[in-house]
């Protein structure tokens, strides 16, 4: 019961995309004809300069951040007894509701959400804070060196089951852990299908805080 409440209370905190409700109420236009047409952080800063697309980022986060803390420490239940790994789980699996509330948003038409990064690292903070902070190490150096967001959050996605793997091997049902890692970097992944595309072409457009593109 605790992994299916989990799921589902991740699932309608995540179906609240400030993205979207910044740029409707605030900038009064609708993200999804602006910029990349993503309704995401780096949109919002694309469109609507860096403080904005700062404090969404900001805002998904913490927001994704606290309905896993609250699942993993606040109601701990553990139905599957799976010991030391029992309550990160519960966590993981209410942000990993989260993950699929932003990108097939309820309050929001089940469409038209966004790429799940935020959310994705609002889950690694969750779990384990020291890799947390080599994903965003890594997120930095290669969107320092491309200037793409959209690399830096591949690159970042790829290597959060090594990380995994690396920090959590050995426990009791660590894999579990890991088939979560697995499922929301292939989630990322796909959420950037076309910006693949793009980086291979040559095309994707290397992104710049103090530019707005509306």
């Amino acid at each position: 019961i605790s992994f299916i409440f989990a799921i589902l209370l991740g699932y309608v905190v995540g179906s609240v995309n400030f993205s979207i409700i910044v740029t409707k109420y605030v900038g009064k236009f609708d993200i999804h004809t602006k910029g990349s047409g993503n309704a995401g952080g780096t949109n919002v800063a694309r469109t609507m300069g860096a403080k904005y697309g700062i404090s969404v980022m900001l805002i998904e986060f913490v927001k994704c951040l606290l309905v896993g803390l609250f699942c993993r420490y606040i109601f701990p239940v553990d139905p599957f007894s799976l010991g030391f790994i029992g309550p990160i789980f519960s966590g993981y699996a209410a942000v990993f509701g989260c993950l699929i509330g932003n990108i097939f948003p309820m309050f929001h038409g089940f469409s038209g959400g966004g790429k799940g990064v935020v959310v994705t690292a609002a889950s690694i903070c969750l779990v384990d804070w020291r890799i947390f902070l080599v994903l965003l190490a890594v997120f930095l150096v290669i969107f320092f060196i491309t200037r793409m967001v959209s690399a830096g959050s591949l690159v970042g996605a790829l290597a959060i089951p090594v990380c995994v793997t690396v920090v959590y091997h050995g426990y009791e049902y660590w894999y579990l852990l890991l088939i979560i890692a697995i499922l929301m970097s292939a989630v990322v992944i796909i959420r950037h299908r076309k910006n693949i595309v793009r980086i291979f072409k040559g095309e994707e457009n290397k992104f710049s805080f103090g530019r707005k593109n509306r």
